[in-house]
């Protein structure tokens, strides 16, 4: 019986052999004849594993991989993996509103955890602003699609998305880029490796970009949201021993740019808005036809700053390895938005202020100790503190001569803290067959200091809970269990089907947008079960790699904010009150595949499908007519669709490698990235949703062979395609949000 980590350590060797035998000597060899191995890390196994070896979806994408798609975040990473969406909330630049296989959060209500799991380096990130990660100096970043809350825990329900930096190399050299390109952006990037002695090593790794807006301000002559991004990101390796390897890293960012670009649209002329907007019953503002114009009485802006430190430890026993990763975060965002899009004050967000830390540790130990055996075990610990104050401006009568304007503030302190233990075993049952069994438990308590949304008009200066006439305090504990059970078969060689039943759980959260006290919650943590079966295989003598997987998800206890009666001033109102409202059936396929077509040339190609339905949906107003009416309103939501959830995509990309004389090479690549029309609210609102759209990428690279320097074009977005991200169809106001233009520029790129 072959043991997993001696048929890793042959395919690794039976790989580098066909290499070997398959490339010629001649220098001016471009490609090789199989494809290249995958290896990932987020499994914690005591060795690495190729991704064909992990029986779950799973896509991978190297630093190389990104740096040659000109890749500028974790939005971009998520328009190459299948049924997965990484875009912004869109009302707040660089705050995540992940999905993935139909489950995420599509709200900035801080107090509500995410449903996919953001972690940097092996770090959970608790928070949603700052951490839609730039793409500077990766090794990789890998997309787990479905539950994973035996090996990451909570908030996962959808998936994780696992960021890894590059580590110190043992030899002096780097790399320094400098990039041109329109909207007069101006990009420097480097890296350099320096061996401090025989066991310590040192990367320093930095990025600058500045440009101008995408979107002209026409009432300040202003652009936004331009940019000026700055990231410094120092790395320390130490090889202690032969056993114990130490990585500390650490990270500083900074991010100052315009706010989000809220684009009015004419509630008078579309047959599909909600109804006539105050923007335009009483202001009577027609916004102007260019997608990228816009009229903002309020400029906005966006000052985030985060700091992190990591320290990532090692220690090779005889029989495992044991791991610890450590590391702290913390994040101050200042933000002021004008949220309706429009030269009049209808809603604002002027001069918020929020601030978060973080702590957590995990250790784990991870053994192949028999040859019928691998198994990892964990302990985790993390807390988060953060404080925020959301300020709001808006009319509420008047004339436009004479509004009248209304300011109110939110203010929220929370205090979250969650242990866990976690294990994974593999089990070799024979030569074919493996049993996955895994399972954590999670205790999670969540202490909360609200002071509701008050138009005390010393709240509103201050945005300090001291100066809170009636702050609410109230704590809750949730204790979870999430199993799983997989198996795999190997049908013949490099080709394994598997199955498996996985649980992952979203946190229990808090409302921190109530109005009043009643509307704060708790709410339960929500639940998702996927059955998952699916093929990888790597075919064709290594030149084709084809896996899919097809999945079955049953989500329960959905936290969705809903329309419920409370009692405001002494009298019911219906208001948004958020609830464990909703119960819901999600199917899928998705397929990936990569083809070696030729030497020079390769292909790849992933798909998604979903079909997501609500089984239940209570307590919300699907009719939109302010009353909620159980009868009508209930059998309504039951056929919303989800917001956010394409029901097709996929991305097909070409990459052509060729010598040009002795000592060039040209590279070029092409992809094309299609999603299928979509909603991007809960109540479905057809004047702000998304049409179906593609974006056109390519670039050509000419890399002079042994100087290490290389010159590209790119373009993003070639046929400028008009898209955007999010939408609001309310009483204030009509508008969307995002979708980037059509960019190009040069780089020039120095390896030394």
């Amino acid at each position: 019986m072959q043991h997993a980590g001696v048929r890793t350590c042959f395919r690794r060797k039976t790989l580098a052999a066909a290499l070997a035998a398959l490339m010629p000597v001649a220098a001016t060899q471009v490609a090789a004849q199989v494809l290249e191995e995958v290896v990932v890390t987020s499994q914690k196994r005591a060795s690495s594993l190729d991704v064909q070896q992990v029986p779950t979806a799973i896509s991978v994408y190297g630093g190389e991989a990104l740096e040659q798609a000109f890749a500028v975040d974790l939005t971009d990473v998520g328009r190459l993996a299948p049924n997965v969406q990484l875009n912004d909330a869109g009302t707040y630049p660089g705050f995540a509103n992940f999905f993935i296989r139909g489950v995420g959060v599509s709200n900035t209500t801080r107090s509500q955890d995410p449903a996919v799991g953001v972690f940097f380096d092996g770090i959970y990130v608790g928070f949603g602003p700052s951490s839609i990660a730039a793409a500077f100096d990766f090794e990789s970043v890998e997309v787990l699609r479905g539950p994973q809350g035996t090996l990451f825990g909570k908030n996962v329900t959808g998936g994780a998305v696992s960021v890894t930096s590059r580590r110190p190399g043992n030899e002096f050299g780097g790399y320094a880029s400098a990039q041109l390109a329109n909207y007069d952006s101006v990009q420097l990037t480097g890296a350099v490796d320096i061996p401090l002695t025989d066991t310590l090593a040192l990367r320093l790794a930095g990025t600058s970009r500045s440009r101008d807006g995408y979107w002209k301000n026409q009432a300040t002559d202003q652009t936004k949201p331009e940019q000026d991004l700055d990231i410094l990101r120092p790395v320390l390796r130490w090889d202690a021993t032969d056993r114990l390897t130490l990585n500390v890293i650490g990270e500083y960012y900074r991010s100052r740019s315009g706010s989000s670009a809220a684009q009015n649209l004419d509630s008078r002329i579309d047959p599909r808005a909600a109804g006539p907007s105050v923007v335009q019953s009483v202001f009577g503002y027609t916004p102007p036809n260019d997608k990228y114009d816009i009229q903002h009485d309020l400029q906005g802006y966006l000052d985030a700053e985060t700091r992190m430190l990591v320290l990532d430890a090692s220690y090779q026993a005889d029989h495992g390895v044991f791991s610890v990763v450590t590391g702290a975060r913390d994040v101050r965002y200042d933000t002021s938005t004008d949220f309706d899009g429009s030269p009049f004050t209808v809603f604002h967000f002027p001069d918020n202020r929020e601030k978060q830390e973080q702590f957590s540790i995990e250790a784990r130990y991870a053994s192949s100790f028999s040859d019928q055996f691998d198994f990892t075990a964990g302990l985790f610990y993390f807390t988060q503190e953060y404080d925020i104050g959301e300020r709001r401006e808006f009319f509420i009568g008047g004339t436009p001569a004479d509004p009248t304007l209304f300011q109110q503030v939110g203010l929220g302190l929370t205090d979250d803290e969650s242990l866990a233990a976690f294990g994974e075993i593999s089990w070799y049952l024979n030569d074919r067959w493996t049993l996955l069994l895994g399972g954590r438990v999670t205790d999670e308590t969540k202490e909360v200091t609200f002071c509701p949304f008050t138009g005390d008009p010393i709240v509103f200066a201050s945005l300090d809970m001291n100066d809170c006439a009636n702050p609410v305090n109230d704590d809750e504990n949730w204790t979870s269990f999430s199993p799983r059970i997989g198996i795999d078969v190997e049908l013949a060689e490099d080709i394994m089907a598997y199955a498996s039943w996985s649980t992952g759980f979203r946190s229990g959260s808090y409302n921190i947008r109530a109005r009043v006290p009643e509307a704060i919650g708790p709410v339960d943590e929500e639940e998702v079960v996927t059955w998952e079966a699916g093929l990888k295989s790597t075919l064709l003598d290594g030149r084709l790699r084809f896996n899919a997987a097809v999945f079955v998800s049953e989500y329960d206890d959905i936290q969705r904010t809903i329309s419920d009666t409370v009692v405001i001033d002494g009298a019911p109102q219906v208001t948004q009150v958020l609830r464990n409202a909703a119960q819901a059936t999600i199917a899928g396929l998705e397929l990936e595949t990569s083809f070696l077509l030729s030497e020079t040339l390769t292909a790849d190609f992933s798909l998604g499908y979903l079909d997501a339905q609500y089984d239940e949906f209570p307590g919300i107003d699907a009719d939109r007519n302010g009353v909620y009416e159980p009868e009508i309103d209930d059998a309504a939501a039951e056929n919303l669709e989800f917001e956010r959830v394409p029901e097709w995509e996929f991305t097909a990309t070409l990459q052509h490698s060729v010598a040009l004389g002795d000592d060039g090479r040209l590279r070029s690549r092409a992809s094309y990235q299609w999603r299928d029309d979509h909603f991007v609210d809960t109540l479905n609102s057809p004047s702000v949703a998304v049409e179906a759209y593609g974006l056109l990428d390519a670039s050509v690279t000419y890399e002079r062979l042994g100087s290490g320097w290389s010159m590209s074009l790119f373009g993003r977005n070639l046929s400028d395609e008009e898209f955007h991200d999010f939408g609001f169809d309310g009483g204030t106001h009509r508008a969307i949000w995002g979708g980037v233009p059509r960019t190009y520029g040069v780089e020039l790129r120095a390896e030394f």
